[in-house]
């Protein structure tokens, strides 16, 4: 249900950038027709012109073709499959809690919550609409932990998870005036999603000071990380070439599975193993629950096995404020 809701709006958000693109058409034809002041001239109410000097050396009509922002904030993934896999032993000792076998304390955190940065240069076609490219960061990680006990026997689940990228965009940029210094922003495009990384860790850690840890980590990719992006925001213009901004920028990017991941093991008893394949997340029936996790094999798994390719999800929002240099 909260995968429909944020797909919901993603949808609002795509529809007012539509919107506020239909109606600058027709206003900027409008502009047409006006009758432009020439450069140097000033109009008063007893003459149709007078000669003398312009406070704007450009005139009226001028504006900055270029100009870059610079932002950074809160960002939002939703990574469902990343957290059905690296939940596997929270998912085991809460089915064993719930039918009376031991207690369980503190739980999985889902990875969602993290932050975002970045850049784009843009150039005006009109004062109003303009084509930008930009590049950024965007990362989010998640720590659980949880103990559960049963009898003399206790043990602590902790897990780690990460999720990043480098966004390419290409994209549309509307500037609305609201007047006075405000403006109404708009953008919506394309973006290229570089350098996406994945690293996961589940650990034991028990009472009697012995531990083991499985890790895997993903890097190395195939075909194109191509994903969508829309957003509404505010601009304040301290001066004509400096403004101030906040939006809310909504994506859609489930990308693909990792070509191939590396997974790794260790223990407390010096043992180490390693091996690479490719990533399958796996769900099996315990009792009446279903629990899920991630495997790592070199072979496709049987079709009558329930287990299947995990995508990377990096859909969903950011919160970000910044400025605007117009040059």
């Amino acid at each position: 249900m909260r995968g429909k809701q944020l797909s919901v709006k993603f949808l609002v958000v795509g529809a007012l950038v539509l919107g506020a693109l239909a109606w600058a058409v027709p206003a900027m034809a409008g502009e047409k027709g006006a009758r432009v002041v020439p450069p140097g001239f000033l109009i008063d109410k007893d003459a149709f012109s007078v000669a003398g000097p312009q406070s704007d050396p450009a005139g009226s009509s001028a504006f900055s073709k270029l100009s870059l922002r610079l932002y950074g904030g809160y960002n939002y993934m939703m990574a469902g499959d990343v957290n059905e896999g690296a939940d596997y032993y929270f998912e085991l000792v809460e089915a064993y809690a719930a039918q009376s076998s031991g207690t369980v304390t503190g739980g999985y955190k889902p990875l969602h919550g993290g932050y975002n940065f970045g850049a784009d240069l843009i150039y005006q076609i009109t004062p109003l609409l303009g084509v930008g490219v930009g590049a950024g960061f965007m990362r989010s990680s998640a720590d659980s932990l949880a103990t559960y006990t049963r009898e003399e026997f206790t043990v602590d689940i902790v897990s780690e998870a990460m999720l990043s990228a480098i966004p390419l965009r290409l994209g549309l940029f509307l500037d609305v005036p609201m007047g006075g210094k405000l403006s109404l922003t708009a953008n919506a495009g394309a973006a290229y999603y570089l350098n996406l990384k994945f690293k996961g860790t589940q650990g034991l850690d028990f009472a009697d000071g012995s531990w083991s840890r499985m890790g895997v980590e993903g890097a190395e990719r195939s075909g194109a990380d191509i994903g969508f992006h829309g957003g509404l925001g505010l601009e304040y213009k301290i001066s004509p070439k400096l403004g101030v901004f906040v939006e809310a920028v909504g994506r859609y990017a489930k990308l693909k599975n990792f070509a191939a991941v590396t997974g790794t093991y260790e223990n407390s008893d010096g043992d180490r193993d390693t091996t690479s394949g490719k990533l399958y997340l796996y769900t099996q029936s315990f009792g009446a629950y279903e629990i899920s996790g991630f495997e790592i094999s070199d072979t496709p798994p049987p079709p009558e096995v329930n287990v299947r390719e995990p995508k990377f999800d990096l859909g969903g929002f950011s919160l970000q404020a910044g400025f605007r240099v117009r040059f």
